[in-house]
């Protein structure tokens, strides 16, 4: 069965804005599109409003692939308590005001699906990270580059 990813902002921005800008790398987008379309790349509806206050362009290409988000379902919203409630640092103020991360990771846990995020383990649970969350509740992680080698795209 092909594996199935549940995305993390971090990752969509740093593949729109750094790593694979989508007049660079059509191919790239076109290959997302149609895991999306596949039901294989999916994140919780925050993630699109996340994306609404860091690119208008990303947000616009999103929104136009709602398959790819889900509601929060009870299930995700349980979730998502239970790791604020062992993790209440993983929101912070450091972070924007409203954080897809607890939902992510709570979408990820409930569906038992692969999290990708290009966020960095700070190492610390009084500072954490997505990775340093999944770390703490036995998830593994991957950054995008490790999907794109797990799904052995060639690219260009």
């Amino acid at each position: 069965m092909p594996n199935v990813y549940c995305i993390d902002t971090s990752s969509l921005i740093a593949a729109w804005q750094e790593r694979y800008p989508i007049e660079n790398f059509p191919a790239f987008w076109v290959k997302m599109e149609a895991m999306i379309d596949g039901g294989r790349l999916i994140a919780p509806v925050d993630v699109l409003n996340e994306m609404k206050k860091r690119s208008d362009e990303l947000h616009g290409w999103l929104k136009a692939r709602p398959a790819m988000f889900r509601e929060l379902d009870d299930a995700v919203q349980i979730e998502a308590a239970q790791v604020l409630a062992q993790f209440p640092r993983l929101v912070g103020e450091r972070k924007l005001r409203t954080s897809a991360d607890p939902f992510v990771i709570a979408l990820a846990r409930v569906e038992s699906v692969q999290l990708v995020t290009d966020e960095k383990p700070t190492g610390s649970l009084n500072r954490p990270n997505i990775p340093d969350v999944c770390t703490a509740l036995g998830m593994s992680t991957m950054g995008l580059l490790d999907v794109i080698k797990a799904e052995k795209w060639v690219i260009g």
